[in-house]
């Protein structure tokens, strides 16, 4: 072949080599820490009377071109649309014809990422245009807090023109759109006059639907936007899991001829549980089986134990369920309320132990005036209750005086009638010789012991304050979380009728404080409901992180509502 034509196709190969290349990312280099950003939009920001059919998106870098497309919303929404890609450029065309006289807005969300090391953007970015002859000035600002409380969706109502009792987001896709940044912050813009709904929803299927049991969500309460006043800020939102199934009964199984173990789908409310809620019979309803007493066998409260009369062995039975709700206030499904069960052979000789203890044996784990609670492995009945469980100083055996309340048939919890002394060492004493269960199975003339310790109050710091409350009657609730130890639960502490608060004993950390306005009285901030609409409890967080360190009082706190 001729030198000169070898030449000439090798540099239009290079040419083509070339120009394939543009379409990918450079390779090698330093790891990508940068996110993605938008660096130019068409048309331009509040354009107005806008009547072209496509929008035109470039990016900084190269970017995930699904991620993208998963990522782009229309308020209000344009459902059909396609997307012509060239390089680091997106072109979104619209094949269907835009409203007249209406505001859109483009939201780009959080989920957008680079191709070269999946940085994601952090924020989210809204473009708005009009086909009419003003822009839409209306704006919302909120957050969302949350653990994860990046890209979480805002669904938004304009709630006007509808019955807003019938409003269901699990059916209806949201008017208006956008999403959490990093940082759970969202701004909702160019928003026409009018009352809004809105929900925070962590939409896993990315169905612009609620999917009750699969996300997560939060309501706040509507919003109004009229002129003058076309900004709300401080919306806020937390987020939960809706609880939509009433409880069921997985399964009934007799270990013995004298228990029924019923295990229910989830926890059932303690409250909601009587003897009364058991009825056990024969197949054909003819001999009733008398349930004498129940405990719950775990401390969710998710399965239940029942001490029966005798059962016959091989005898199948039928138990029903009645009344018992969820913690959601859910009552037990009528379609599984029953369950059937065979009864057992197995005599009941086991005497009854320790099954659990809030306080283990050789440690210094409880205040000076803390309860210790203990469940023993079956109902149990006591000859003499002073005579059967004390509690003494193990230094000479003086006796300590308790207060004892019965929870259950199977617990005991013992409260100290005056604050304990950090230098003393106890022990709580079980007489198992008269300690029976209700067959009288007893251990004989056994004694065993919980040995336990005070922990020295110098070893806790506090936190004191004020709260200026909610302006609602119902009342106003702090929680302290300690952020330094996720195993520590929340402390959580009344808000006095002046406004007074105080957190004792508190281990050391580093604490954030929310208040809450419990409405429902259950000591629980709740999220709200999605359908039937109830909103949120309203709530506020202390703009500061607070120090807690032994001996080191934390007071003066002013917490206001924000």
């Amino acid at each position: 072949m001729n030198t000169s034509i070898t030449r000439t196709l090798l540099f239009f190969s290079l040419l083509l080599l070339a120009g394939c290349a543009g379409q990918r990312p450079p390779e090698g280099g330093p790891v990508d820490s940068i996110p993605p950003e938008i660096i130019s939009v068409y048309p331009a920001p509040n354009t107005i009377n806008y009547s072209e059919n496509r929008i035109i998106l470039e990016f900084s870098e190269y970017v995930d071109r699904r991620s993208v497309e998963e990522s782009i919303f229309f308020s209000p929404a344009i459902q059909d649309v396609e997307f012509d890609w060239s390089g680091t450029e997106v072109s979104i065309i619209f094949n269907e014809t835009l409203r007249k006289n209406t505001t859109y807005v483009a939201t780009i969300g959080t989920d957008v990422k680079d191709v070269r090391n999946g940085n994601r953007m952090t924020g989210s970015i809204s473009l708005s245009f009009s086909t009419g002859e003003k822009i839409d000035k209306g704006m919302i600002r909120g957050e969302v807090f949350d653990e994860h409380p990046d890209g979480i969706m805002i669904f938004t109502y304009r709630i006007n023109d509808m019955v807003p009792d019938t409003l269901n987001p699990a059916h209806t896709r949201p008017d208006y759109i956008t999403q959490t940044g990093t940082n759970g912050k969202f701004t909702l813009t160019n928003l026409a006059d009018g009352t809004y709904r809105l929900f925070a929803i962590r939409d896993e299927y990315k169905n612009l639907l609620y999917d009750p049991e699969t996300d997560k969500a939060g309501t706040t309460e509507d919003v109004t936007l009229a002129f003058p006043d076309t900004l709300k800020s401080g919306v806020k939102f937390i987020l939960a899991m809706e609880d939509t199934t009433p409880p069921r009964i997985v399964s009934a199984q007799a270990p013995d001829n004298r228990h029924v173990v019923l295990t229910l789908s989830e926890a059932a409310d303690p409250k909601s549980v009587t003897v009364n809620s058991f009825a056990i019979t024969d197949t054909l309803g003819e001999h009733p089986l008398a349930v004498k007493t129940f405990y719950p066998s775990d401390d969710q409260f998710s399965t239940i134990t029942l001490v029966t009369d005798a059962q016959k062995e091989n005898e199948a039975y039928l138990c029903t369920v009645s009344g018992v709700k969820d913690r959601s206030g859910f009552e037990i499904n009528p379609l599984a309320k029953q369950k059937l069960f065979t009864g057992s052979a197995a005599a009941d000789t086991i005497p009854p132990s320790v099954f659990f203890s809030s306080v283990k044996d050789s440690t210094y784990k409880i205040a000076d005036d803390d309860s210790i609670v203990v469940r023993f492995s079956d109902a149990v009945s006591f000859a003499d209750i002073d005579s059967s469980l004390s509690v003494i100083k193990k230094r000479d055996s003086t006796v300590v005086p308790f207060f004892l309340k019965r929870p259950d048939s199977a617990a005991v919890i013992l409260t100290p009638a005056q604050p304990l002394i950090v230098s003393e060492l106890y022990s709580i004493l079980f007489r198992w010789g008269t300690i029976r269960d209700l067959q009288g199975n007893r251990w004989k003339d056994t004694v065993t012991s919980i040995a336990f310790g005070v922990i020295d109050p110098e070893q806790f710091g506090s936190i004191e304050g004020t709260f200026a409350g909610f302006g609602s009657p119902s009342p106003s609730l702090i929680e302290a979380d300690n952020i330094a130890n996720k195993n520590q639960r929340p402390s959580i502490t009344d808000v006095s009728q002046f406004g007074k608060f105080k957190f004792g004993r508190l281990p050391e950390g580093r604490y954030v404080l929310k208040a809450f306005n419990d409405a429902n009285k259950n000591r629980i901030h709740d999220a709200g409901k999605v359908f039937p609409f109830a909103r949120a409890e309203q709530f506020t967080y202390y703009p500061d992180t607070l120090r807690v360190r032994p001996r080191w009082p934390v007071d003066g706190v002013v917490f206001k509502e924000k």
